[in-house]
């Protein structure tokens, strides 16, 4: 009988595991680093979604760009593996979706939502995994 409580990092792995989501670290700095991996530019014009079993789905505010970053999905597979150390993206897929989940001008970076204050970013990948968690299910119920 253990007399400390589990740490939410060490049951990751297994919860993750399971959703297709090999590493919540790894798949955290894809999305902290999307700027760099991709430039402002395109990160204006795209998000990631979703990184399961190896397939990074990327998010193109229109047809125009989703045809523009489909001519660099083998640079930001490239890009993300470097930004991980290691082959976790396999295949990106580029699709489109209606409107802009991005605030106008915002990159790569989402504000935070009217009831919840503003404050740094969170280091710590579960604590950026519980946001993103929290973000989505905001969106939800939209």
């Amino acid at each position: 009988m253990r007399d400390e409580p589990l740490r939410l990092k060490d049951l990751l792995p297994d919860a993750t595991g399971r959703l297709g989501i090999p590493s919540p670290e790894a798949t955290g700095r894809v999305w902290s680093a999307w700027k760099d991996i991709v430039g402002p530019a395109v990160a204006a014009h795209a998000e990631p979604t979703s990184l399961r079993g190896g397939v990074l789905r990327v998010r193109a505010d229109s047809p125009a760009w989703a045809t523009e970053i489909g001519y660099l999905v083998d640079e930001i597979r490239s890009r993300a593996n470097a930004v991980t150390g290691r082959p976790l993206v396999s295949e990106v897929r580029v699709w489109t979706g209606p409107g802009s989940t991005l605030p106008a001008g915002a990159g790569a970076t989402v504000e935070p939502a009217s009831e919840e204050p503003e404050r740094e970013r969170p280091q710590d990948p579960a604590e950026a995994l519980e946001r993103a968690r929290r973000a989505w299910a905001r969106r939800r119920r939209r």
